[in-house]
């Protein structure tokens, strides 16, 4: 048996199902995610939500939808010439509130587009009901300006203001899966062990993800994972990872008060449509494509010039925390793609641009605590969900769960195994291999399940504060590179 085990203060088990049992949600926006995560859980577990909320655009789709799930539920739309708002109209949202309380709803669950995630986490919170929201916790139009990147630090405090004084009685927390994953969690542990007997702490983390998402330029509209509005990458899957980094660098405070992290300072640059535009040009996409029906889009030759102010396709972040005496603890490497090794080989985009346009994930992690420990993760598909195969082979490198974890000890200074490899599969018991979705799935079906019943301990609101000054300081500090600064000097970041 091996020595690190994963503290686990969530379970599912039979007394959380009992928990949920009776249980009135309302659902926020029936996208991809909400239909591919939660309508999954909500019909494993026969939950029926209470209430949909949507745009009233999405009417007819979302009722053959539900009627194809065999779903029976309550709808109230909004108008859809409102989505781009900052704040719900106050009369949807009296009224919305008014046909919540009618149905006795306590508890809600966010999938929207992000730009409505504060709109309606801070009508959740104003009215006491409990509210799971989807990542990121906040996101406004045209992040390449300075406005908009001082909006999300504010939003931000602002929703924390008002869940202090109600947060006896409700709770809010962030979907980040892998706050739930046995891998990261088993990697924590580990790192929490040798930190409280050695005192070493993190000195290098470098995270790598690609989302293999190969969004075209007569994608660059679409609205599900969108660029049109300002932002991109580092608001859709990047802040995952964004948040898994805080939560690295927390397991430092567990250090002497003479590493204790007080500041960071930043660089970071990014990869927009312009750069696109440019790395991949339209010469190159009709000689790749040929023989295929290309688009009329590019029959013309393409104003650049429409794209300048879109979202990110990537973003390089390298900081060094420092302790009070300006002395480097932890240099921290964060490299965020979706323009990376895709399975997409045709140019007619598919329906389902979420899951089925050619996406596939490499993620990859290095830790190092100084001459003592290496830690490495290595994730890497091949292929798409919808190539799914048997359970044992999935976990094969570029198989759907490939996830391993690479351990590199000095043993003859802190003993336990010079090399141990550890596969995913060997942290999970009793798996339902008929009907297993993937390990982030679990880990998403977990937090749902929690959070209904009152037993969520991880990711509350309160919690993504280093994350959210992260965040925060890798946007600003990306606006400044495009100025010809070069970093962002931050104090007191713990």
């Amino acid at each position: 048996m091996r020595k690190t085990k994963i503290v686990e203060d969530n379970i599912t088990n039979e007394k959380v199902k009992e928990k949920i049992s009776g249980k009135n949600i309302v659902l926020v926006g029936l996208g991809p995610h909400a239909k591919r995560i939660y309508i999954k859980v909500f019909k494993k577990y026969n939950i029926i939500p209470k209430l949909i909320v949507d745009l009233d655009t999405e009417e007819k789709k979302i009722k053959e939808y539900l009627e194809e799930q065999n779903i029976n539920t309550e709808l109230y739309l909004i108008p859809a010439k409102t989505k781009d708002n900052e704040m719900l109209d106050n009369e949807v949202a009296e009224q919305l509130i008014r046909k919540i309380k009618e149905l006795n709803v306590e508890y809600a669950i966010i999938s929207t587009e992000p730009k409505a995630h504060f709109a309606y986490l801070k009508l959740f919170l104003q009215n006491g009901i409990n509210v799971l929201s989807d990542k990121p916790i906040t996101v406004v139009k045209d992040m390449h300006k300075l406005e908009s990147i001082n909006k999300i630090k504010e939003q931000y405090e602002e929703l924390m203001s008002i869940y202090e004084k109600k947060r006896n009685n409700t709770t809010c927390n962030i979907m980040c899966q892998r706050r739930f994953h046995k891998g990261y969690m088993y990697v924590q542990q580990l790192i929490k062990e040798i930190i409280s007997k050695y005192n070493v702490p993190i000195t290098y983390i470098d995270i790598y993800h690609c989302d293999g998402k190969w969004m075209m330029p007569h994608d660059y509209d679409i609205e599900n994972h969108p660029y049109k509005y300002g932002y991109g990458k580092l608001f859709h899957s990047g802040y995952h990872f964004v948040d898994l980094l805080a939560e690295f660098i927390k397991l430092n405070k567990n250090l002497t008060e003479d590493k204790s992290i007080t500041k960071v300072d930043i660089s970071s640059y990014k990869f927009d449509m312009m750069d696109d535009l440019t790395s991949i040009n339209r010469k190159d996409i009709m000689k790749l494509f040929k023989g295929q029906d290309i688009p009329d889009f590019y029959e013309n030759h393409i104003d650049k010039s429409k794209y300048e102010n879109y979202g990110e396709k990537d973003v390089y972040s390298l900081m060094q925390f420092k302790n009070n005496e300006n002395k480097v603890i932890t240099t921290a490497n964060i490299n965020l793609l979706q323009n990376g090794f895709s399975r997409r080989a045709w140019i007619k985009t598919k329906d389902n641009t979420y899951k089925g346009n050619g996406r596939v994930r490499h993620e990859v992690l290095t830790i190092q605590m100084g001459p003592l420990l290496n830690i490495q993760v290595h994730s890497y598909q091949s292929k798409e969900i919808k190539d799914r195969e048997n359970f044992e082979k999935e976990h094969e490198c570029g198989g759907l769960e490939h996830f391993d974890i690479y351990v590199f000890r000095n043993s003859e200074l802190i003993g336990g195994k010079t090399f141990d490899k550890i596969q995913l599969c060997e942290l999970y018991k009793d798996i339902d291999k008929e009907k297993f979705n993937g390990y982030n799935e679990l880990s998403r079906e977990e937090f749902v399940l929690n959070f209904l019943a009152g037993n969520l301990k991880t990711s509350d609101l309160s919690e993504h504060k280093l994350a959210m000054e992260l965040l925060y300081n890798i946007c600003l500090s990306i606006n400044k590179e495009t100025k010809g600064e070069k970093r962002v000097n931050i104090e007191n970041i713990m």
